[in-house]
């Protein structure tokens, strides 16, 4: 009798390490069937974008190399934080994804009081994708400045005259301006729309002057000459456009950096095996000579990673957009 506790004990343990190795398995045949039906990969923006952009080229490669669909679902609103907010509610089962981006992952969490979720914690960051250039643009009928360096001074001689739009309080291209703002002293008049196709559609028409956004997007109005370029929002000039210059010496703000990125996420709780599968997936895909050169076309420079590498630098840029949007006072509700 004196020795029954010991064997309860240790047939606990047994049980609990044969469940433990069950569940291990389990996750591990999951991982081995997945996928086994089509992949809805939620866009939390409006097409026309970058983030659709992305997703619309990458989107067939990757559901081929996966063996099933994926169905781009756009779901915009919120500054991305309704489509965000649908995947963090979603099974963690791998067949609800989110191509999110600095606006989404980096920066909303840090600007928005009442922000739903932790994207550390409500989210299963699965790799970073592409890092995307910034450019600001003018429209060139409505800003009579043809530099960085004229529209400073234009904007300091006229303030609050000029207005950019953005695609909503609290995205990249409102942190971009703000801090555009900030470095230059001057004051702009700030247009928040729902998305970037409708934003297009009004600074085509002059209904606001200018904008910092992709390169992709707005480089084909510039072709078109319907927009202006005034530089480049890297520390770098692009190797496709080199006589654009950067918009830190062109108006003289040693060290001013606006690019963006985009990356893909799951539910919290995805399974390991389905996070390496998919990450593995994304970074062949990319590696694709034909769609590497469609991602670059469009603006987009290829920064696929691990997904260990992809939770860090969240944290990173969530550390970085908090100061940024404190120093600024950029708040929104």
């Amino acid at each position: 009798m004196t020795h029954q506790p010991n064997r309860v004990r240790r047939s606990f343990v047994h049980a609990m390490a044969a469940l433990a190795l069950a569940g291990t398995t389990s996750a591990a045949l999951a991982a081995d069937s997945y996928p086994s039906q089509p992949i809805r990969l939620i866009v939390p923006f409006s097409p026309g974008g970058a983030v659709d952009a992305y997703a619309r080229i990458v989107a067939p490669a990757l559901g081929k190399e996966l063996g099933q669909s994926i169905v781009v679902d756009n779901r915009p609103g919120a500054s991305g934080i309704i489509g965000t907010e649908a995947v963090a509610r979603a099974p963690a089962d791998g067949y609800t994804l989110l191509l999110g981006n600095i606006a989404t992952l980096g920066i909303n969490p840090v600007i928005y009081k009442n922000n739903p979720f932790d994207p550390l914690k409500q989210l299963t960051p699965i790799t970073k994708t592409v890092v995307v250039n910034y450019v600001l643009v003018v429209n060139p009928t409505k800003v009579p400045v043809r530099t960085a360096a004229e529209l400073v001074s234009y904007a300091k001689a006229h303030p609050g005259v000029l207005s950019y739009g953005s695609s909503g309080t609290g995205s990249m291209q409102q942190m971009a301006a703000a801090l555009f703002e900030a470095r230059t002293q001057i004051k702009m008049l700030h247009v928040p729309y729902k998305g970037t196709g409708a934003l297009l559609g009004d600074l085509v028409a002059g209904h606001v002057d200018m904008i910092f956004a992709d390169q992709g997007t707005m480089m084909q109005q510039v072709k078109a000459g319907k927009l202006a370029v005034l530089g480049v929002g890297g520390l770098q000039r692009v190797p496709e456009y080199p006589d654009i210059p950067t918009i830190a010496e062109a108006a003289n703000i040693p060290g001013f950096e606006v690019v963006a990125w985009q990356g893909l996420a799951g539910p919290a709780g995805l399974p390991a095996g389905v996070v390496d599968k998919l990450a593995k997936a994304v970074n062949k895909v990319q590696s694709d000579k034909d769609i590497h050169a469609k991602l670059l076309d469009a603006g987009l420079v290829p920064d696929a990673g691990s997904p260990e590498d992809f939770r860090r630098y969240i944290g990173s840029e969530l550390q970085k957009w908090g100061k940024v949007a404190n120093d600024l006072g950029v708040k929104a509700d």
